[in-house]
């Protein structure tokens, strides 16, 4: 079982994404502000952060840029999901394998291929 924090502005995706997680036995951390979802990453320790790319006063990429500034949390590995096009701010992130996209509405059973993918090790060193 991974704890995954989930961060998104639109409540009934969270609730959705939660239910979805705990049915593959993980115990996700909601969280709808992208200003406490720092805080809640340090202080829940995830093993993944699954955040929206838009969402008001801080976008996921500028979420990314704090995590990654922080000892403990430079290298959570974070599946974005987005509305928008992950084309239009991919090339904001440098390219690193413990990032991945998905585009919404998504479909569930690539989620949970996503997800399991992100929480293995040995997929982010296939991609170094």
């Amino acid at each position: 079982m991974a704890k995954i924090l989930v961060v998104d502005d639109e409540e009934g995706l969270t609730e959705v994404l939660r239910e979805c997680l705990a049915g593959e036995g993980h115990d996700a951390v909601v969280c709808h502000d992208s200003t406490a979802a720092e805080r809640m990453a340090l202080e829940e320790n995830p093993d993944l952060a699954i955040i929206d790319y838009q969402m008001p006063r801080k976008n996921g990429v500028q979420l990314l840029a704090d995590l990654r500034a922080k000892e403990e949390t430079r290298l959570l590995p974070v599946l974005f999901i987005s509305g928008t096009e992950a084309v239009r701010f991919a090339g904001q992130i440098p390219p690193e394998p413990r990032v991945r996209f998905l585009l919404k509405p998504m479909d569930m059973d690539a989620f949970v291929t996503m997800v399991r993918e992100m929480l293995d090790p040995d997929s982010w060193s296939a991609r170094l």
